[in-house]
């Protein structure tokens, strides 16, 4: 690797064959730790380093409502009904089972079988949503309200240990 992130641009592979990278070429690594790069690696490369606590899950949940949001007058009683439910449950759990905070009560956070962060658990919120609902034919306000509670019983709390 360290080769083609030289000014020579030149991937020497196992069986000693080369491909030169075009200048119009780029690459991205997407690497969960830098445990096994040497340090020759490390200077070539640009770093960027975001903190799951930092971003938050809040930003995930609004890309996925994003395409309702393009067909506003097709999916407006739906985004409304999003809009009232997300925010009567979403905070209010996450506080609970990452942070441990409960009203003004601090307790202990929840224990996970599995590490799961709070990014974690919304992108499989949105998962079990996108596979529930049928966009062609969204159910009514009600109806919605139980299909999310059971989305997040079953990404929020399954891999609770408690």
């Amino acid at each position: 690797m360290n080769s083609v992130m030289d000014d020579n641009r030149l991937l020497t592979l196992i069986n000693g064959d080369r491909i030169r990278l075009e200048k119009f070429c780029k690459m991205l690594f997407e690497v969960s730790d830098l445990q096994y790069a040497s340090p020759a690696t490390i200077s070539r490369c640009g770093m960027v380093y975001v903190d799951p606590r930092n971003l938050g899950y809040e930003p995930y949940w609004h890309k996925w409502m994003l395409k309702f949001n393009k067909h506003k007058e097709k999916y407006a009683e739906f985004i409304t009904t999003m809009n009232e439910i997300y925010p009567r449950y979403v905070p209010i759990l996450m506080a609970r089972i990452f942070d441990g905070v409960e009203r003004e009560e601090t307790l202990k956070p929840l224990e996970f079988a599995l590490p799961r962060t709070n990014l974690n658990v919304i992108v499989q919120l949105t998962k079990i949503l996108d596979s529930l609902l049928n966009i062609e034919n969204l159910p009514d306000p009600d109806k919605l309200e139980s299909i999310f509670i059971y989305a997040l019983l079953w990404s929020l709390g399954a891999c609770l240990t408690s």
